[in-house]
């Protein structure tokens, strides 16, 4: 029923009663209802407003107080609909008062009064709610049936001198408090959720509603409180509380519960060391016995971190799939990162077994020790990634501390990769032209492209930096093609040759000779004026499909360019093998070079290199020249190609 269904009842049931002078309409009750709805004391209004349209007799007042006891508790709490049938029979009898000529209807009155009393006392006894009434300062308790079977008392058997002894301990003087503000008007109700005792001394969750009962001389004389049981409520808040803040594989806290432990320890000025693992590998056990098996090394590397940090300050988490997390405070004497990071590896190597297969595994840590108490947890667990992403590329099992200098060159790393589709988009990225020559007479015979990015805050990043960028996302392939096409574009134009290097992930490209074969088609370009140069690495790689393209590109064609040439095993093979036209010295070996000393070894093994790879008639290609007697002295070496610099 809604209210003014209930406003319609109570129109109807007085218009039966009697015909009034000024007959209340539906809308009008429809908003003392709501007044009433919104502060039950409100009622004594309504109560008032019945004398002043006619209605008058007792009889009046009784269909009221039945039709809105019945209507009001649909729409408010029993404690707030017992409030206000005593006000709206008080505003009525105070009504009544005024009118010397309704003495006798103050008697009947007083009789419907005392039915209402009735019949909140039947409603005290029925209700499915437990329900104490206590004097103001918490004496003379009476609980009804519905409380003492909550509480787990027989019928009759809660005897307490005082409502307090209900509380927890720990609520007792808080709950005293607030009864006290109620009785003193300093609030007009008290809702709170606590414990109370069990007959058993155990304690339940419950949530109160406190109201007052005021006596004929509207005074406070009682405290009502109602009372449900919310313990099932309370355990599965609980459980769900549980399930938000913990992994459920392992039982460990989850990444946030980690990170609000972690705020809370540098909050309080803690000496803290944060130890960031992951697991080496783990998908050799998920992919080669199977997923169960890897669930169960998850679970077993949670039990022995456990067994690890002991008894030590401090908190265990599984930060992701494979990663873990582990704070530990520093006692008295400090504490040593380094055996603790071992010790982590020498419990993770002994194995478990699952379906008769013995697993184990090893970690790469990354170490934050004694960080500032200002620093932000989020912050300082990637610089923690960070740092053991990058040493995770050395090798396996191994631990580092975080260097925040090197933290910060990697944050600008990750950061110029992540910006990289932007920067192509905005037209940041370009190519560069450096005319490549013979050495002999300087000759320009083709142009080598680069790209470069104009950064908006760095400046111009040139290809070797590129590079590196580019190694981090997945955007080498297809950014390879755009300036392959693009720099076959300038070439067709200018009726020159073009020399474009690829990197090892463009060099294994599946896509690549489609994509040359396009290009050429598109830009008019013929395939003995463009030289592309592959690197030494990914042709030694035996599965990579780099070998297979440079074949089929010399085979319609396309010159080829073994470059890095001079650092690797492989090169020699390379060319014995592989149709190679030109080599291109690495960087490494013209930087090493750029003041050669005769006497040294290194000097004297590339000077009997280059005449040996010109008399297999492959050309030697040096770049990066910025320097007239580097030239000379490559020229006198035996190489016949250049570019950099020096060249223009």
């Amino acid at each position: 029923m809604d209210r003014l269904e209930l406003a319609t009842e109570w129109a109807t049931a007085l218009t039966e009663m009697v015909d009034a002078d000024h007959p209340l309409p539906a809308r009008e009750l429809d908003e003392l209802i709501a007044s009433v709805v919104a502060d039950p004391s409100r009622a004594a209004r309504a109560g008032a407003r019945l004398v002043e349209a006619g209605y008058r007799e007792a009889d009046c007042l009784r269909v009221s107080t039945s039709v809105l006891a019945a209507g009001l508790l649909r729409l408010t709490t029993v404690d707030e609909t017992a409030a206000a049938i005593a006000a709206l029979a008080t505003g009525f009898a105070e009504a009544l008062a005024t009118r010397p000529s309704d003495a006798l209807v103050v008697a009947d009155f007083e009789r419907d009064l005392r039915a209402s009393e009735a019949r909140f006392r039947e409603l005290f006894t029925t209700s499915a709610l437990g329900m104490v009434i206590s004097d103001l300062d918490g004496g003379s308790v009476r609980a009804n049936e519905a409380l003492e079977t909550m509480l787990g008392h027989r019928e009759g058997t809660l005897l307490v001198s005082s409502v307090d002894e209900l509380f927890h301990p720990q609520e007792r003087e808080y709950l005293r408090e607030r009864y006290d503000e109620l009785a003193a008007g300093l609030c007009d109700q008290l809702h709170e959720r606590t414990q109370f005792v069990r007959a058993d001394g155990e304690t339940t969750w419950v949530r109160i509603g406190v109201s007052l009962l005021r006596d004929r001389d509207d005074l406070p004389a009682h405290h009502v409180t109602m009372v449900e049981d919310i313990s099932d409520l309370y355990l599965l808040e609980n459980r769900l509380s549980y399930q938000g803040t913990h992994d459920p594989l392992t039982g460990l806290p989850n990444r946030q519960a980690f990170l609000s432990r972690l705020e809370e320890a540098l909050g309080a000025g803690a000496d803290v060391s944060v130890f960031h693992l992951g697991l080496d590998d783990f998908a050799v056990v998920n992919d080669g016995i199977s997923r169960e098996a890897g669930d169960h090394l998850l679970r077993a590397v949670a039990q022995r971190l456990r067994e690890v940090v002991g008894d030590h300050p401090g908190v265990i988490a599984r930060l992701t799939g494979d990663e873990f997390g582990i704070m530990l405070v520093h006692g008295p004497g400090g504490l040593d990162v380094g055996s603790i990071a071992a010790e982590i590896n020498e419990v993770l190597a002994e194995a478990t077994y699952v379906d008769g297969e013995g697993v184990a595994a090893s970690a790469t840590i990354a170490v934050m020790s004694l960080p500032s108490p200002t620093s932000d947890p989020g912050e300082l667990l990637r610089a923690t990634d960070i740092a053991r992403r990058r040493l995770r590329l050395q090798g396996r099992r191994q631990w580092c501390t975080v260097d925040p200098e090197q933290n910060l060159r990697y944050r600008e790393h990750y950061r110029l990769a992540a910006g990289i589709p932007g920067a192509w988009e905005n037209g940041e990225l370009d190519l560069d032209r450096w005319p490549l020559v013979t050495l002999a007479d300087r000759t320009r015979i083709s142009t080598q492209a680069l790209l470069r990015w104009e950064h908006p805050r760095f400046g111009t990043l040139g290809c070797d930096r590129l590079e590196q960028v580019l190694r981090d996302t997945g955007l080498g392939v297809p950014l390879g093609h755009w300036a392959l096409r693009h720099a076959a574009q300038h070439a067709a134009a200018d009726d020159s040759a073009l020399y474009l290097e690829l990197t090892p992930e463009q060099a294994a490209d599946p896509d690549l000779v489609m994509v040359v074969r396009r290009v050429l088609a598109e830009t008019g370009l013929e395939a003995d004026r463009l030289e592309l140069g592959m690197p030494v690495q990914s042709l030694c790689s035996p599965d990579m499909p780099a070998e297979e393209n440079l074949t089929v590109l010399v085979d319609i064609g396309v010159r080829s360019v073994l470059t890095g040439f001079g650092r690797s095993r492989g090169d020699l093979a390379c060319l014995e093998d592989l149709p190679i036209q030109t080599v291109r010295m690495s960087e490494h070996v013209v930087r090493r070079l750029a003041k050669p000393d005769p006497a040294a070894l290194f000097t004297r093994a590339t000077l009997g290199l280059v005449p040996m790879v010109r008399e297999v008639g492959i050309s030697v290609l040096v770049t990066g020249l910025t320097d007239p007697a580097q030239a000379t002295w490559w020229a006198d070496a035996g190489a016949d190609l250049a570019s950099g610099p020096l060249f223009g």
